[in-house]
């Protein structure tokens, strides 16, 4: 009996030990980093296309994008944005079609888990209506602009699953951004 009472007491002491005592497990998630993923400028472009249009009007003038393509840049190390819009104001009613090209880069938003575009640099801006030019302001040449990055800065590229740390670098390669992380 004496034993029975020993085993008891040893049993109650090693579970009472054990369950103050926290151990923690080795393969929970944020063990493992991500230090660097892919992502497909097709689906990048697809994400893309279903949130267009986009449409900003600031008194008579508006800008309504139809189109945003990415595409790897020569550098290899950053994007070519193009954006199809068209701009209307009070002088240009029916509306000039434009295409304007942007380098950027990607960022990602550990808090909201999205990949957006970043250091957005203006390379070129198209009208396809010369004859519609002269009509244009110089205040409406940098309201262009200054919308079209505002606009782009808000567009979600991809939404991920996992919980990742900020983008360090992205190399462009074969229809796929590589993206490495901090």
């Amino acid at each position: 009996m004496k034993k029975l009472y020993i085993i008891s007491f040893l049993l109650i002491s090693l579970f009472s030990i054990n369950s103050c005592v926290s151990i923690t497990n080795p393969f929970a998630s944020n063990t493992f980093e991500v230090k660097e993923g892919y992502l497909s400028l097709g689906k990048i472009n697809k994400n893309i296309a279903k949130q267009m249009p986009l449409e900003e009007k600031i008194g008579s003038n508006k800008i309504k994008i139809v189109n945003v393509n990415l595409y790897g840049a020569e550098d290899k190390k950053s994007l070519i944005v193009e954006v199809e819009f068209i701009f209307t104001s009070f002088e240009i009613p029916e509306g000039l079609p434009t295409v304007a090209k942007f380098k950027s880069s990607i960022d990602y938003d550990p808090k909201t888990r999205e990949f957006k575009l970043a250091k957005l640099k203006l390379l070129d801006i198209r009208f396809l209506k010369e004859e519609l030019v002269e009509y244009i302001t110089p205040q409406q040449r940098r309201f262009i602009p200054d919308t079209l990055m505002v606009k782009l800065y808000s567009l979600v590229l991809h939404k991920s699953k996992k919980r990742l740390k900020s983008v360090k670098a992205i190399e462009v390669k074969d229809g796929k951004i590589k993206v490495y992380f901090n």
